[in-house]
């Protein structure tokens, strides 16, 4: 290994930034051995990612990913797959992020580098809560806790207990979250530390409605020293507290210099409704459009962030492959053994051959029926987050919309079901259906291709159980043309009469 390859590594957990100076001293090409690239990329993964700069080229990284995948080294590869899914993390891809984690955790659990495996929980348990599996979330951060205390890594110990507490704040449990928060402050050992925890400590105190006690702590933490995008998070906090306390002048101030320093899209979302509430208040038309259209685009972006697969969904799929896996291996050695049995004693190895071969045919038959039954079981499980979901912002919109007209009270509706269901963009609509209705849209269009859209809309929307009023609403039929769609549905299917379509349908969910 080259000499100053070993000297970066060596300097990365303490001095990154020195480590990160060494490699750029040296680029890749200049290295014949794919081993040393191999290792430059991550290495250079790991610094950059240290001072918060974007995981790029990504060619680095997946030279290393591919080189460790044919050249086995276990804690290298582990290494190298965090890193690959900190790049999709970071850019909110959830799903491809969660891919390389689970990855990361598979090849890393042999592994003695503690550390290791406290950052993957650690990075799984940061996208469980912003998915809001917040009991789930505080299970993978007390495991990063028990990890990386272990490896003597006190700063992401010390987040790893700190992200515990947000999990309370989170799920709306102030009261538990202020108790924890007051039992780790000790542990805090700088002032960047002790920053984003008292922080933490404000933003409680602000949602729990204790504004006084808030700003105490978000005026205070406004000149501790910060990393990433708290500067900005703080300013925002400030912000949407002075708005509240209807200091207009300050909040405006505070959302605006929030937006100079980097914030993420969901910090930008908070500073560009504070803003448009500014403008509005104030009456300046001009900014209020500007800062709308803004907020707007933060919206579509964080609707379509959180619209994907759920980290807790695909973590259970990839256990269940393993496990579908490791049946077929010990299949496998039965196999091998009843060869060697048929060595020893022809005679006996028939007797065992008959017996063995039936009970590997019914436990095919049972794997079958396992996977087929967990496919079902998840489709359920999204149709009913769906409905939960629905019935759920139905619920908190209570109070609002006791105050509507008839005409607001529909738009709001056809509002929650763009949200939630994107029902005005087709595509993603009917894609999002096949996932949960077991390939519903596909194969009517397939077997049914005289069923216009706004039928098999009609099937999806009945399918999940949406309310007839709502299903009126969105499709904008009136009774009489609704009982008429039905009839002339139940025609192109081939039934005699309306009342067979619940049936009808509900046996495509059942196919294979």
């Amino acid at each position: 290994m080259p000499d100053e390859l070993k000297t970066a590594g060596q300097l990365i957990e303490t001095a990154p930034d020195s480590a990160l100076h060494i490699l750029r001293q040296m680029p890749p090409h200049k290295y014949k051995s794919d081993e040393s690239r191999a290792l430059y990329g991550l290495l250079m993964a790991q610094a950059l990612y240290s001072k918060y700069l974007p995981l790029k080229p990504d060619s680095l990284l997946d030279f290393s990913i591919a080189y460790y995948q044919e050249h086995p080294q276990k804690d290298y590869l582990a290494t190298s797959y965090l890193y690959k899914g900190r790049t999709y993390k970071d850019n909110f891809q959830y799903e491809r992020a969660i891919e390389f984690y689970l990855k990361a955790l598979d090849e890393a659990k042999s592994s003695d580098d503690n550390n290791l495996k406290g950052k993957i929980n650690y990075d799984l348990g940061e996208i469980y809560h912003v998915q809001r599996d917040f009991a789930l979330a505080r299970k993978k951060f007390t495991t990063a806790y028990s990890w990386l205390s272990k490896g003597n890594s006190k700063a992401f110990a010390f987040y790893s207990l700190m992200h515990i507490g947000r999990t309370f704040h989170s799920a709306k449990e102030y009261k538990r979250a202020q108790v924890y928060y007051q039992k780790i402050l000790h542990r805090a050992n700088d002032s960047v530390q002790k920053g984003i925890l008292l922080q933490e400590i404000g933003l409680n105190f602000y949602d729990a409605q204790m504004p006084d006690s808030a700003l105490v702590y978000l005026r205070e933490v406004i000149n501790y020293p910060y990393k990433a995008n708290n500067r900005a998070i703080r300013y925002s906090l400030l912000a949407d507290l002075y708005f509240d306390l209807d200091q207009i002048d300050s909040s405006n101030y505070y959302a605006v210099n929030a937006l100079k320093y980097e914030p993420d899209i969901r910090t930008k979302k908070v500073c560009y409704r504070i803003l448009v509430n500014a403008a509005s208040t104030k009456g300046n038309i001009p900014d209020l459009k500007k800062y709308m259209v803004s907020y707007q685009e933060c919206s579509d972006s964080i609707r379509r962030i959180d619209s994907q697969t759920k980290a807790s969904v695909l973590e259970t799929i990839h256990t269940t492959k393993q496990e579908v896996a490791q049946t077929k291996q010990k299949n496998w050695l039965l196999t091998i053994g009843m060869l060697l049995v048929l060595v020893l004693s022809s005679v006996f190895y028939l007797r065992l051959q008959k017996r063995k071969d039936k009970e590997l045919v019914e436990n095919d038959i049972k794997h079958k029926e396992q996977k087929e039954t967990y496919h079902k079981d998840v489709m359920l499980k999204h149709r009913l987050l769906l409905l939960q979901k629905i019935e759920a912002t139905k619920a908190e919109q209570s109070e609002v919309r006791r105050k509507l007209t008839a005409t607001q009270k529909a738009a709001l509706d056809k509002e929650l079901y763009n949200d939630l269901l994107h029902f005005n963009d087709p595509a993603f609509f009917f894609s999002q259906m096949d996932a949960v209705l077991n390939n519903l849209v596909t194969k009517l269009k397939e077997r049914y291709p005289k069923t216009s859209d706004r039928q098999i809309c009609w099937c999806c929307l009945f399918l999940l159980n949406i309310p007839s009023t709502d299903i009126l609403l969105l499709l904008n039929y009136k009774v009489e043309g609704y009982d008429k769609m039905k009839q002339r549905l139940a025609a192109k299917f081939g039934l005699q009469q309306a009342s067979e379509l619940s049936a009808f349908l509900h046996s495509f969910l059942a196919e294979d």
